[in-house]
């Protein structure tokens, strides 16, 4: 079946913008804000689900600027929704951090042997409705990352010489701690959040296993049905030269077997001419 796609998929995802979060975890070391370095990361997460148009950070503070409000701390459903329709998004994200530090035990005694080290995160985002100033989804993102071993330097589990969100901080412990905290809210919120995350297939094995570029980062989910649609010829107004879109075919279905973090395998229900580089959508 072939259909004719008008205009951009980009068009139709949902905007929103992210506030920092409010910091109640009680630490207080980096020279950024830890709700705002959270916020930072949410950002770059809610943009790799490639299902939502994400405000700039700068935009958004220019619009509390003007309203004089503040960027961070407590705020209510009903100041993000007024903040949301100044900057027209549908969305609006606020939330806190609630844990965020590192624990460590000695293994043989009298301060010497081998040491466990924890780090913990764990975080709670809101998705505020603008229109209706309702809270549409909300999630916890937790994590726990762990390592032993003799001589482990500072830096490699908690560094605070180094800014939230460089090299330095996401290879240290507490930082994967914290970026799998984030993904993990951000994939709870998405669930249920409006709109179809569509890819790509990445590569067809000679078994069949059909390897998509989306995975838990981006709620795919197993069993669940993918559309495989290959791009047709593209769409030209002969009057304006304007691109109104391309038309689309329907080669065929997959269906999800195995989920992994940012890739997932597939095996097809029906269609016989599938290739790489085919697009996938949810049926």
């Amino acid at each position: 079946m072939t259909v004719a796609m008008v205009g951009s998929a980009v068009a139709a995802m949902p905007r929103l913008a992210v506030m920092n979060l409010e910091n109640k975890s009680g630490f207080r070391g980096y020279e950024k804000d830890l709700g705002q370095g959270m916020a930072d990361m949410l950002v770059t997460q809610f943009v790799n689900t490639k299902r939502v148009k994400v405000i700039e950070r700068a935009e958004l503070e220019k619009v509390l600027t003007e309203q004089k409000l503040g960027l961070s701390g407590a705020i209510t459903a009903q100041t993000a929704a007024q903040v949301g329709k100044l900057l027209g998004v549908e969305y609006m994200v606020i939330g806190s951090v609630n844990e965020f530090g590192t624990n460590k035990s000695v293994i043989g005694g009298f301060g010497v042997g081998m040491v466990n080290h924890s780090a913990n995160v764990g975080l709670d985002i809101r998705l505020i409705d603008t229109t209706s100033a309702e809270v549409v989804a909300a999630a916890t993102g937790e994590a726990k990352k762990t390592t032993r071993g003799v001589g482990i330097s500072n830096s490699a589990i908690f560094p605070t010489s180094v800014a939230l969100g460089s090299s330095g901080f996401n290879s240290s412990l507490i930082g994967k701690a914290t970026r799998s905290a984030v993904e993990d809210a951000v994939a709870k919120v998405m669930k249920n959040l409006g709109g179809n995350w569509s890819g790509v297939i990445l590569k067809i094995s000679e078994d069949g296993v059909v390897t998509i570029n989306g995975g838990e980062n981006v709620g795919v989910q197993a069993n669940e049905l993918y559309k495989v649609i290959r791009k047709g010829e593209e769409l030209i107004d002969p009057e304006t030269g304007e691109s109104l879109g391309s038309e689309e075919k329907v080669m065929g279905e997959i269906k999800i077997t195995e989920v992994k973090p940012k890739f997932a395998n597939a095996k097809i229900v029906n269609g016989k001419d599938i290739l790489k580089d085919d697009r996938v959508e949810k049926k």
